[in-house]
């Protein structure tokens, strides 16, 4: 299975994930780093604190970036 990396980004520094996670496919690895924001998102309003500009950069073995997830993209607001 291919590997996955799943590098956070706050306050414009990017955090390297250094132990990935073998998922079968790009969607796979979309999909993980959805559910894994919106874990990191719950927390923070739980503990009343800012969701800011951070994200997920899924980049795949080699190197290439896959995707780029803010982690407010996963908030369903509604008016």
């Amino acid at each position: 299975m291919p590997g996955y990396y799943f590098h956070v980004r706050i306050d414009g520094a990017l955090q390297a994930d250094i132990e990935g996670m073998d998922l079968p496919t790009h969607t796979a690895a979309l999909e993980e780093a959805i559910l894994g924001a919106r874990e990191i998102v719950a927390d923070r309003v739980r503990n009343g604190e800012e969701i800011g500009s951070e994200q997920f950069k899924v980049v795949d073995e080699d190197g290439t970036t896959i995707h780029v997830l803010p982690f407010r993209s996963v908030l369903c607001l509604r008016d």
